[in-house]
Order: C-alpha cells, then structure tokens, then sequence
C-alpha cells in the first residue's frame, strides 16, 4: 500500500483505559496475595524440605544464596528466561511497536535473547577465577581493594534499586488498570509482601522452584492467548471478532502510519531504522543490567558451568516465544481498535505507561483476560522482585557485613585463613602452605556440630564443640540471621519508598529505557575486571566515572540537538532512539578508554607469573567450613593431587564448557540474528498471509517452550535426586552431610 494512503493517528486529550478494569479490589488483593503468595510459601517449603532431609546443606549460609550450585539444566533455563522476563517486556513491548513497527519487537527481544546466549562467557571467566566468591563485588575487594569494591557495591545495589523501581511502577500501572479504584498504598503492599515472601523462607533456591511454575504458567496463559488470534472459535462475538480476526486486523494496521525510516511507512514490516535502533539498545541495556545486577551473577554461577552453559542456551530461546506471543497479536489489535476510533484510545503518558496490553487483553479475553494478564506480569514480578532482594541481601552480608562491619577477624583478606590468620597461599612457592588448619572433614568434633545442625538441635545462640572450626560456623549462624533480618528490612524501606514512586506518577518508558542505558558505562569495566591481568583498581574505578559522566552529556546533547522539542519535552525526547543509542555509544566508548589507557599506566604486571599471582587474588575467596572444591570433587579427581588449585587447572576443567558456550552463542546468532530475519527482511510489508505465517511460527516456538517448561525441570530434579542418594548411600552419615573432597586433608581454602 502507497504510504500515502496511510492515516497518521493522533494522541486524545482524555483516555479511554477506565473502562478496561473488571477485577475487584478484594477479588484482585486475594487473587495475587493468597494465590501467589501462598504459593510461593509453598514452594519454599519444598525446597527447604528437599535440602533438609535429601542434600543435608541447608544449614549453610552459602546454600541461602548458591541454592548449593549444583542447579540442574532445565532448572537454569527456566529461571533465566523467567528473571530475565522482566514485566516491562510484557507491557513495553507493544508499545513500542506502536511506535516503532510490528518488526521492532522481534530486534527488542533478539537483543535480550543474544546476551542470554553470549553471557555465559563472562560468567565462566568469574567462575574460573573467583569460584568460591557468591557476589561479584567479592571479587572486586579481592582483586582491586577497598576503594574499587565500595564503588562496585554503590554501582550494584544502585542497579538493584533501578530494577526494584521499574518492578513497583509496573506492578501499580498493571493493577491500576485491570482493578478499578484499587490505592496506591494497597498496590505497593501486595507488590512488596510477594517479593519478600519466599525468599524469607526458602533462600534463592526457592527462586529457582518457583521460577519454574512461573514460567509454566506463563507459557501456558500465553498459548491460550495467541490461540486466540490463529484458531478463533466460530460463534465468538462480533466486538471479539473484530480484535483477533488476523484479515481484519491486517486490514486495519496497514492503514496506520509508521515512521517515514521504515519500509513504504508500515507498521508491519521487519524494514525498521528505528527498531534496529531500539534492538542495539536493548542489547547493550541487557549486558549492562547482566554486568552490574548481582541478582543476575548469583543465578548464573548456582549451576555448574556445563550445565549452566547449556541452560542458558535454552532459555535463549525460551525468552524469545514469550515477549512476541504477548506483543505482536496486542499491538495488532491496539492499533486497530485506534484505527476505527480515528485516533489512539490512550494518551501518550498512558501508552508509555504500559496500558495498551492491560486494554487489549481485558477486551480480547473479557474478564479472564484481566486475570491472566496479572497472573504473567505477577509471577514475573515474583521471580525477579525477589530476585533483587536477594541480590541486595547477599551484597549487605558478604561484602558489608562480613567485610566493614563484623568480619570474623579484623583486616581479614581473601588471602587469609579466617581460622588461624595466616597466609593461605605464600607469595614465593604457591605449593607451601602457612595454614596448617585441619580440614573440617578430618574433624570429629565437627562430625557431631554438623549431625545436631541438621536435626536441628543447635541455634545461632549456641556455640559449636568444635576448638577449630566452632566459632566460625556459629559466625555463619549469626549470618543467617543477619540475612534474614536484612530482607525484612529491605521489604519495609520498599515499602514508603514505592508509595512515594506511585504518587510521583513517572513515565514507565523513560525509567526503563533510560535508567537502564545509564549503566552501560559499566560493562567494559566489569568486563576487563575478571578477563584482563592488566586492569589496575584506579583504571575500573576512572573508567566507571568518566564513562557515566559521557552517557549523561551524550544523552541530553542529542536529545537536544536531534529533535525539534529539544530538551523542553525532557521526558520524550531522551527516552528516543537516538539519544538512547548516543549516551550507550558515549558512555562505552568513554569507560573502555579511560580504564584501559589508566590500567596500561598503574599496572604491574611484568611475567606470566605476575599474571597468575593476580588471579590467585580471586581464586582464594572461599569458605572454610564449606569449600568450592566440593563442588567440582570429581572434576578435581582428574587432576595431579595438589594441595593448591591455581587458574590454569580451572581453566582446564571447563574447556569443555568453554567451547560449548562460544558453539551455542554461535547457533542463537546464526538462526536469530542471521536465518530468520533474513527470511523476513526479504518482506517489504507483510501480506496477511505472511502476517499468519509470521504468527503461526511464533505460536509454534511457544508451544515447544511450553512443553519443555513444564515437564523438563521436574523430571531432571527428580533424577538429580534419586542419583545422588544412590551415590550416597555408600558415605558415611558425616560425609552424607558434608559432602567434602576425600583427598583432600588441608584447610579447604588452599
């Protein structure tokens, strides 16, 4: 169709979306609080009886945030692509398709779904150097020092607290429209008691498990949707019929104008500047949000690296089915119930607000429609609002409490015994060792502390037997409890601090987009942090500064010079394409410049063997009563017994892993980036049968994700139990609950 023929649709003076809310307060508070909370209770109770009476771990601190790093595949996938899910996906989406075109929504979730596949990389970079660290600011103390680690932890919960804000504003601005008169206050009290519910309880583990029917419910809610719009039933109303009829719909989009960069102006079309534009961003606000949320880290390094690979690679794919299902048939219907009316049923606060899936799917699906759309967005919501939390918890008592406020000894360094306080690791031969602290498995008296541990006969409140290791597991006793208060004090300073963001009444899209570009600044920093021996605590700490101070300039200089409102629409203009793109190209470009050029000039490093020492720094974080080494006990086996574990030999055990990684980050490039918009860029505006096509494609993803989602992960958690109480079954009651290398007779963290 010649784009003149298009109509151009203008913003209302007055929304329509009042109308759209069908559930009760009552109904809605009961719905979400007592169903999903309830359930997420349950979940966790699961979880803590599972690790109670089957893997015995649960009495450890590091289990609380680990879920004890041995997550299966499906497991891994399916939390991936459910925290990674954020409920601005779901809502986001198809707002910017309506601005941008039915194609920007495919380069959006790509972007997202290409870091899914790539971040393993980094990830096993961390896990190689700093296995035993449980936050990436661990890491960063034990390289780069104090000063670096304070400005990475300001950096991570910052991150945190932008992923909690945009988490509260979409829960409210969801609920506000499917639930007339509901308050601002009831709102955030039924957001923030479902982030802190089981995690309380269950620890990150309990993340996992309820990840997993999050995602199974999402999936399936999703499927009966995009039903909906491919196989409507015959005897469906008119006033249905005319939002999901594809002829109709296609009939109506087609005459929508679309942006003059985009191919013959359609809004139907994989030919968009614009949403290349929003894909690169994406792409780049995602790894920034990987690099810097440590709710990110702690969910990537819980599994195995083969394992944790390979869940990743599928949840790649898993992401990609759930925001396209969600987006393109709302976006559709959107833009045709606009096109009838003569112009947008929603301002443009409104749109940006996430309104137009709360209004398509309550007219769609009528009264279940609202139901299902709280039921995706909150279940998201629960996976990465508790997700934070964690994440904020696990930074408050490992890199503040247990380092600046009640370290177990005074000026306690990685490279130190906690037990003894001598040098774990010599700095003239790595194979003599200072430390002669008996490892905890050759302890008796820590055979009887761990057994009345696990019955629960001993509480924080009294000291273990043990003279060697005693103390520090009633120090890892208080921390536990530490841990506990922490969420709940987390949960109540959310709690003023989300009214006050629902009265405030901010535009969604901006803090998104926004927000979330301002910590690109950060990736090549973080980066270089855990790959490059050269990276000096003054080249991360210039980098991370001057890099922010490039994304902000580059932001509003183009905000202000690209478009005709200029900064005078401050809201509109720095949340566009072109300012978004010049403040994530600015603030990169700045970061890698200043912390490699700072780096090359304060560096020490001279030799291999100055390399090596370097990461040494990292590779000893570890727990005394807990090692990392029994993760890997039988990786390790295959190595020469050696009382030191140094980086190359790591690097030599996930080789394998490695390769996997870089093949599988090649195939999601190769069939999403390469395959399939290449078959779709052929297309200059979709015919209605290449729009059917486009869709019966998507909803078939969709169900093969269902599949996999719902029967994968039980299946191979039962599996994964059944095999280790077989392997069990021959150790004896002490090692049933330790689970500690064999061979290894030295203090666990050399």
């Amino acid at each position: 169709m010649n784009g003149s023929c298009k109509v151009e649709l203008g913003y209302p003076t007055e929304s329509s979306r009042q109308s759209s809310g069908s559930i009760s307060t009552l109904d809605a508070t009961l719905y979400i609080v007592v169903g999903f909370g309830g359930l997420s209770i349950i979940v966790a109770l699961i979880h803590n009886a599972i690790h109670r009476y089957v893997f015995k771990d649960q009495h450890r601190l590091d289990t609380v945030f680990d879920a004890g790093g041995r997550v299966t595949t499906s497991l891994t996938a399916v939390t991936v692509a459910s925290q990674v899910l954020w409920p601005m996906d779901l809502v986001q989406t198809s707002v910017i398709a309506t601005i941008s075109g039915a194609g920007t929504i495919y380069y959006y979730v790509i972007g997202l779904a290409m870091i899914i596949a790539v971040f393993p990389c980094l990830t096993l970079s961390f896990k190689t150097k700093a296995p035993g660290a449980k936050t990436y600011p661990q890491a960063i103390y034990a390289r780069f020092g104090k000063s670096a680690h304070i400005v990475y932890c300001c950096i991570a919960i910052a991150t945190n607290i932008i992923t909690l804000t945009a988490m509260i504003m979409t829960g409210y601005y969801v609920l506000e429209g499917v639930v007339p008169g509901i308050s601002k206050e009831l709102s955030v009290i039924i957001l923030i008691s479902l982030f802190g519910s089981y995690c309380y309880i269950g620890g990150l583990g309990a993340a996992f498990y309820i990840s997993y029917f999050n995602t199974c419910l999402m999936f399936i809610g999703l499927t009966v949707y995009m039903w909906q719009f491919l196989f409507p039933a015959e005897d469906l109303p008119d006033k249905i019929k005319n939002l999901t009829d594809i002829n109709i719909l296609h009939e109506s989009v087609t005459c929508v104008q679309g942006p003059s960069t985009n191919a013959a102006s359609s809004l139907l079309t994989f030919r968009t500047v614009s949403g290349v534009i929003y894909g690169v961003v994406a792409f780049f606000m995602v790894l920034a949000l990987n690099c810097c949320d440590q709710a990110m880290w702690q969910s990537r390094i819980a599994a195995k690296p083969e394992q944790g690979v390979i869940g990743f690679f599928i949840a790649s794919f898993l992401y990609f089915s759930i925001p396209n299902a969600l987006a393109l048939p709302t976006f559709l219907s959107y833009l045709s119930m606009s096109y009838q009316n003569g112009s947008y049923l929603l301002t443009e606060l409104d749109m940006n607000n996430g309104f137009i899936t709360t209004m398509v799917m309550d007219k769609v699906l009528e009264a279940s429609g609202s139901y299902l759309l709280l039921m995706i967005v909150f279940m998201a919501l629960m996976a990465t609002g508790s997700g934070e939390i964690m994440a904020i918890s696990s930074i408050l008592v490992y890199d503040i409490y247990k380092t600046y406020i009640g370290p177990f000894r005074e000026n306690l360094e990685p490279s130190i015994c906690p037990l003894c306080g001598q040098k774990k690791n010599p700095e003239e031969d790595d194979k003599i060792i200072t430390c002669k602290c008996i490892h905890s498995s050759k302890c008796s008296k820590c055979t009887d502390d761990i057994e009345l541990s696990l019955t629960g006969q001993l509480s924080h409140q009294i000291q273990y037997t043990c003279p060697t290791h005693g103390k520090y597991r009633h120090y890892e006793d208080m921390l536990k409890q530490y841990k506990s208060r922490s969420i709940m004090w987390i949960a109540l300073a959310l709690l003023p601090y989300g009214i006050i963001l629902c009265y405030l009444n901010l535009n969604l899209t901006w803090v998104f987009f926004v927000f979330e570009t301002l910590l690109t600044p950060f990736i090549t920093p973080l980066v270089l942090a855990f790959t490059w021996a050269k990276c000096t605590s003054k080249g991360l700490i210039s980098g991370a500064i001057f890099g922010l101070l490039a994304s902000i300039v580059g932001l509003l200089v183009v905000a202000e010079l690209a478009y005709d409102e200029g900064l005078g629409d401050f809201f509109t203009t720095t949340s566009s394409d072109y300012s978004l793109l010049a403040a994530c190209i600015a603030g990169i470009m700045a970061s890698t410049i200043v912390t490699v050029t700072v780096s090359l000039a304060t560096h020490n490093i001279e030799s291999n063997v100055d390399e090596q020492r370097e990461w040494t720094k990292m590779i000893l974080i570890d727990n005394p009563i807990n090692s990392w080494k029994n993760l890997f006990t039988e990786e390790l086996g295959e190595l020469p017994e050696e009382r030191n574990v140094t980086v190359g030999q790591m690097e030599l055990l996930f080789q394998k892993a490695r390769k996997m990684a870089y093949i599988c980050a090649a195939v999601c490039a190769l069939i999403q980036i390469v395959l399939v918009p290449g078959v779709m860029l052929s297309f200059e505006e979709w015919t209605v049968d290449q729009l059917y096509n486009w869709m019966l494609f998507l909803f078939v993803a969709l169900v093969i994700g269902t599949l996999y989602a719902v029967f994968a992960p039980p299946i191979e958690e039962i599996i994964k139990i059944i095999r280790y109480r077989k392997n069990e079954k021959k150790k004896s009651p002490y090692d049933l609950a330790q689970k500690t290398h064999n061979n290894d007779n030295i203090c666990s963290h050399l």
